[in-house]
């Protein structure tokens, strides 16, 4: 009794048939004191078609990464049946020695926020809706978009 060739099953590959995954992962660090507030570096790298290199930095403080959450909760407003992808994640929050005092200064406090920033970001970069309002794409490779 014959065996079937095995080979003969596979799909032959075709040159140029494969695809590299889309991905995006965001990277917040080098956490840098500009006078009364934290700047954060962000770093970039996609195969997104959306963006128009595959890796990028630029430089945002906090205030920035809340106005930004307001544009895309005011998008989410506009297209409830969105939340279906998912839900708008939070941002780290203040406490009161970050508010009225030196602490959002401190090493510990801004090693939380800096994780929080980050994992606000990736998350919101790999939203099946988010990911593709170009306010975010703005702020994650254009240095001179301010949204103070």
């Amino acid at each position: 009794m014959s065996t079937p060739d095995k080979s003969a099953n596979k799909t032959k590959r075709i040159e140029g048939d494969y695809h590299e995954p889309e991905y995006i992962s965001i990277v917040v660090s080098d956490p840098t004191r500009v006078d009364e507030y934290i700047t954060y570096k962000i770093t970039t790298t996609t195969t997104f078609p959306e963006y128009k290199e595959r890796e990028f930095s630029v430089r945002r403080r906090y205030k920035e990464f809340v106005n930004l959450r307001d544009h895309l909760k005011q998008k989410l407003a506009e297209k409830p049946k969105a939340i279906k992808f998912g839900e708008l994640y939070s941002l780290p929050g203040n406490n009161l020695s970050s508010l009225f005092g030196q602490g959002r200064f401190e090493p510990e406090f801004i090693e939380e926020r800096r994780k929080g920033l980050e994992q606000f970001l990736n998350s919101v970069a790999n939203h099946n809706y988010f990911r593709f309002i170009p306010l975010l794409h703005k702020f994650l490779q254009d240095q001179s978009l301010t949204l103070l």
